[in-house]
């Protein structure tokens, strides 16, 4: 199937089915027109060869519309992991612990500058994990998947591992296991007003053109404790 730079993949995909449903047409009529006897000339063989033809173009034409299911021309494209939104599952959790850690070995920490960057408490740090695990898929897509090549790898090199790198450096400076000694059970990260978001709600729908609602003394106590960093007042260190 060809198509022009300019051209749509799904209307191009469209205007070859339309394409192959003519071709299968006539070739159904003269397989008719062999049969009752108007072509004399033809061999039964022909025939035969012809009655193939036109089940395997039929075949063929059944299958297109489903691979352009839902927009002509795109399949549905696998989600994207994310350790932040993976299923709370011990097995699917140990299985994506399964590729990142021996990963980390053979590549991530092969680089000096990404062995300074994470911290040994990387596992209490959900978005260390995160960073790490799309880093994984990334380099899989680039030296492993259906479109490897050596743009993908040079972008994983030059812009992907890099900046990653520097945010991982970003999230946890100094930290270490030390920090992370909170009680097990509590709520790691609360959103800030949360529990307040009705007259937020009124006044965004209703009067944005002025200032929003007063805080509250209890607002005010808990932003200076906390505020959008979010971390716990309990002893400990960073999250």
């Amino acid at each position: 199937m060809k198509h022009t730079d300019h051209q749509d993949p799904g209307a191009a995909a469209l205007q070859a089915v339309a394409g192959l449903a003519r071709t299968v047409e006539a070739l159904t009529r003269d397989v008719s027109a062999l049969k009752g006897g108007m072509k004399n000339a033809a061999s039964a063989g022909e025939v035969a060869r012809l009655a193939t033809i036109v089940t395997e173009l039929g075949d063929l034409l059944t299958q297109a519309p489903a691979k352009s299911a839902g927009r002509p021309g795109k399949e549905k494209p696998d989600p994207v992991r994310s350790w932040l939104t993976l299923a709370e599952d011990e097995a699917a959790v140990q299985a994506v612990l399964s590729e990142l850690l021996p990963w980390l070995q053979t590549v991530f920490l092969r680089y000096a500058d990404a062995r300074d960057a994470l911290p040994p408490c990387w596992l209490w740090h959900p978005e260390i994990v995160e960073e790490l695990l799309w880093l994984m898929d990334a380099w899989t897509l680039a030296y492993q998947g259906p479109e490897a090549s050596n743009k993908l790898v040079g972008d994983w090199h030059d812009r992907q591992r890099p900046g990653m790198t520097r945010r991982v450096a970003a999230y946890a400076p100094g930290c270490d296991a030390l920090a992370h000694r909170e009680p097990a059970g509590q709520v790691a990260v609360t959103v800030p007003l949360a529990v307040d978001s009705d007259p937020f709600v009124t006044w965004w729908a209703t009067d944005r053109d002025h200032n929003g609602p007063a805080p509250t003394p209890d607002q005010i106590t808990a932003g200076r404790r906390g505020g959008l960093a979010a971390v716990p007042e309990n002893a400990g260190g960073q999250r």
